[in-house]
């Protein structure tokens, strides 16, 4: 049965296939030479002729160019020396890569549309920083963490957890980044590699490692301080004694007056935009809500603290 079916076959000259399948002739012709596209024999001119088990390997041939499958590739999935799941799934991550780099471009273009800041070095910048492969991105995040935590006199087990906070997802562009995040990572990435913010930013790890409660205090401001700050509980509240006892764990009048003269020492000095900027975007990148600037927490604070001091009586419940 199977031989009377072959037999009645028609055996299709490249001509043939050309017509039935849209494809250029020299490009059936190449398939053929590869032993990609076996010819079922030859006609007494010596062309080739095809029967229907070439005609469907020609078939897919073509779906796996249009796909975007290499000739070496196409060549190893049909001497089955990789299925086409495996190369699908390469390829996958190669178009990843591709729209991640397509997006980041986009961003670039939409910064400059949208600023004034014409001078070539910065659009260079941006041009440089769109330009990075998904590793080289990574390696800027590395570096940074490596040189804030470069030599920190702390524990090993600390050290090590600042390290990996500092490299950790926060940092790294979403799989689906909205604009926001685009922009914000684009800025997040120059300041990253300004060596003077790298300075900074030292800094702002050698404070965290400092003894549990001034870490404590530093990492929970936001949660208890900004909570209240946004719910738009006042300083001189009940509330907001509450929550000075929660931030500073029920200390005694000495510890308040030295968190009170030290926050009001920092303000006096001046907060660092750029490390409240660095938040800012760190906030962004995740999704989540800017935390409010540390001059803004730190002045609700000391107020608050200075009305507990003064025995304010309070005036609204927050």
């Amino acid at each position: 049965m199977d031989g009377t079916h072959a037999a009645a076959s028609p055996l299709l000259s490249i001509g043939d296939l050309a017509r039935r399948t849209g494809l250029p002739v020299r490009t059936i012709r190449y398939w053929s030479e590869t032993g990609v596209v076996p010819e079922a024999t030859r006609s007494a001119g010596g062309h080739r002729l095809y029967d229907a088990a070439g005609v469907a390997r020609l078939e897919l041939v073509a779906t796996l160019r249009e796909l975007g499958l290499s000739h070496a590739e196409v060549h190893r999935v049909l001497n089955r020396e990789s299925t086409v799941a495996e190369v699908a799934a390469i390829h996958v991550r190669a178009l990843d890569a591709q729209i991640a780099t397509l997006r980041l471009r986009r961003a670039v273009l939409s910064a400059v549309a949208a600023g004034d800041r014409e001078e070539p070095g910065h659009m260079d910048r941006l041009n440089r920083l769109a330009r990075m492969s998904a590793q080289e991105r990574q390696q800027t995040i590395d570096d940074f963490a490596a040189e804030a935590c470069a030599g920190l006199e702390a524990e090993p087990q600390l050290r090590d957890r600042l390290r990996e906070r500092l490299r950790g997802g926060g940092h790294r562009l979403p799989d689906a980044p909205t604009q926001d995040q685009l922009d914000a990572w684009l800025e997040l990435s120059e300041l990253m590699q300004d060596q003077e913010f790298r300075r900074l930013a030292r800094r702002a790890v050698e404070r965290s490692s400092e003894p549990d409660r001034h870490r404590f205090f530093s990492q929970n401001l936001d949660r208890t301080v900004g909570a209240a700050m946004r719910e738009g509980v006042e300083p001189d509240s009940a509330r907001a004694a509450a929550v000075v006892d929660e931030l500073l764990d029920r200390p005694g009048p000495d510890r308040r007056r030295a968190v009170r003269d030290r926050l009001r020492a920092q303000l006096d000095a001046g907060p660092d935009v750029r490390l409240e900027r660095y938040r800012h975007l760190l906030a962004v990148m995740q999704g989540r809500q800017p935390p409010s600037t540390r001059s803004a927490l730190y002045a609700w604070l000391a107020d608050a603290i200075d009305a507990g001091a003064a025995g304010a009586g309070p005036r609204s419940d927050g």
